[in-house]
């Protein structure tokens, strides 16, 4: 039993080590000058729905970028009923390279959101579309010309990095644990495998390559995982950049409370339609699984050398060695992207994954499917 617990030990080390990765990454990426000034011509394109409020806020931080090249804005609206159209065309105005479409209440047969981002392309008259939502924001004037600094040749898809607002909450630290935990599996395996996953606030795609490829035909009805099965169909690794630097990343709004349940579900169903799942879904499982099981392991043998001091002693100091590596890895991520440390609840939200996944999959289990193929409004 001592010999078991030794090898997941060891193996739960380099596993907490991958914890870093990310922000190993960002760290990168975040001291790299832009020397380019030929950047690639781009359109930011946003999506939007009775989201008035939220554009007169963001919108603007979109609008004055300064961008080496030429770029575009052009926001979506999905026949809102609030003042959206009104305050746009006061923007349109002022902001020459502002537009924007609308798709009309009576669109019916197709995910509304994959038609949304469809008419933003289609609208779009540059190399490069950046797919981003209305309550998303960057933090400077310098966020595209960072996001679009990064290796392009040879690609067709760059993933970028989102963070929520921050927020002192109990659910929003949870909310942002959650995601941050899931992008340093995903983003990493994106740029040494391939591309599973992706985030709908920000994904950048090549227009031409976009309708060589059909763009969304082969999931056109299904409302959920836009930006996830637009890469993980159609991009390899090759074909896809990283742009993750602390001046690339986009901030979202903090979401209702409401929308976590129905997240998880979506979340599922989007699983179910991807591919390269065998490899990523091994990966996830170990990810989640083995620091459990080495718990279980020291306290299997905690019991079993309840008379010895000197076991119990070495058996405490490896469980704090991996509590200590651990939460120095996930510090440096967290720290590097300006999320607020996770040091004393980290073991805590660890433990909660499994737990999180299996409610989700038994909310996904128990939805009617039709609902994933009906008209998302």
């Amino acid at each position: 039993m001592l010999c078991v617990n030794a090898v997941l030990w060891i193996i739960s080390i380099m596993l907490m080590l991958h914890y870093a990765r990310l922000g190993k990454i960002g760290r990168i990426q975040s001291t790299e000058s832009i020397t380019n000034t030929s950047l690639p011509s781009v359109a930011v394109v946003i999506v939007a729905q009775e989201e008035a409020d939220k554009l007169r806020k963001y919108l603007p931080l979109f609008l004055e970028q300064q961008y080496p090249s030429d770029y575009q804005v052009i926001v979506v609206d999905i026949h809102s009923s609030d003042d959206t159209l009104k305050l746009l065309e006061e923007l349109e105005a002022s902001y020459l390279h502002l537009s924007h479409s609308s798709i009309p209440a009576s669109a019916r047969d197709i995910s509304i959101q994959r038609l949304a981002m469809t008419l933003g392309m289609k609208t779009a008259c540059n190399e490069w579309v950046i797919f981003t939502q209305a309550d998303c924001f960057p933090e400077t004037e310098e966020w595209l010309s960072n996001f679009m600094n990064t290796g392009l040749q040879g690609k067709n898809a760059i993933i970028g990095f989102t963070k929520f607002a921050q927020s002192n909450s109990w659910m929003m630290k949870k909310r942002q644990f959650f995601r941050l935990w899931q992008q340093m599996l995903w983003i990493p395996f994106a740029a040494n495998h391939h591309p599973y996953r992706a985030d709908d606030t920000i994904l950048a795609y090549r227009k031409d390559y976009f309708f060589e490829h059909n763009g969304f035909a082969s999931d056109a009805k299904l409302q959920v995982g836009a930006a996830t099965l637009l890469v993980n169909k159609n991009i390899s690794r090759q074909q896809c950049a990283v742009s993750i630097g602390k001046k690339a990343i986009l901030l979202q709004d903090n979401p209702l409370p409401h929308t976590w349940p129905q997240e998880e579900v979506f979340f599922m169903e989007t699983r179910k339609h991807t591919t390269c799942k065998f490899l990523y879904r091994t990966w996830y499982a170990i990810k989640v699984l083995l620091p459990v099981l080495f718990t279980l392991s020291t306290i299997a043998c905690c019991l079993l050398w309840l008379q010895n001091e000197v076991v119990l002693g070495i058996l405490a100091a490896l469980w704090l060695c991996i509590y200590i590596i651990r939460d120095i890895s996930f510090h440096k991520t967290t720290k590097q992207f300006d999320i607020k440390s996770y040091h004393l609840t980290l073991p805590y939200f660890c433990t909660l994954i499994p737990l999180w996944d299996i409610q989700a999959w038994l909310k996904w289990r128990f939805t009617n499917k039709k609902e994933f193929r009906k008209k998302f409004v």
